[in-house]
């Protein structure tokens, strides 16, 4: 994979087929729709959720669905930029213009997250203290991988 940045935004060429699939289920991965991912991403602002019912409550109440909204938008960005991905294979192309790099940030954030919850990766995981096999093996593959691109992206988006 070549990776290519500019003042316009990003350019992602010679992409094998898996990378390319990595990045076509991104916006599945970053939605937090089952309920690992959802206490993960939605997570109440007190540690422990009856230290403070009240707080908790107005949370979810006034902040969470605003956040839901907001995520919500910058998968959408992130799909439209994949689906306006030029060629097949590894003559494809994606673009992502420089106004769309914290959707991609959001998003890249948001799956690792997601992926993490859903998949009950650890920090001994993480830290290669471990050696999970099957699913978790690589939902930690794929967590890594968004990783490296949030971290492209942040060195050159000014949020």
């Amino acid at each position: 994979m070549e990776i290519r940045s500019s003042d316009e935004g990003w350019e992602f060429t010679a992409m094998d087929p898996f990378v390319l699939e990595l990045l076509r289920v991104l916006p599945a991965c970053a939605e937090p729709e089952d309920d690992a991912a959802r206490k993960r991403i939605f997570s109440p602002p007190t540690i422990q959720p009856d230290a403070d019912a009240e707080a908790n409550s107005e949370w979810s109440e006034y902040v969470e669905p605003g956040l839901r909204e907001l995520f919500k938008s910058h998968t959408d960005i992130v799909a439209a930029d994949l689906a306006a991905m030029k060629g097949e294979g590894e003559a494809a192309t994606l673009r992502i213009p420089t106004e769309h790099g914290r959707a991609w940030i959001h998003t890249f954030n948001q799956a690792r997250l997601a992926l993490g919850a859903r998949h009950g990766v650890t920090e001994d995981d993480t830290a290669g203290r471990t050696e999970p096999g099957g699913e978790k093996a690589f939902a930690l593959m794929q967590i890594d991988f968004y990783a490296t691109l949030l971290g492209l992206l942040l060195s050159r988006t000014e949020l």
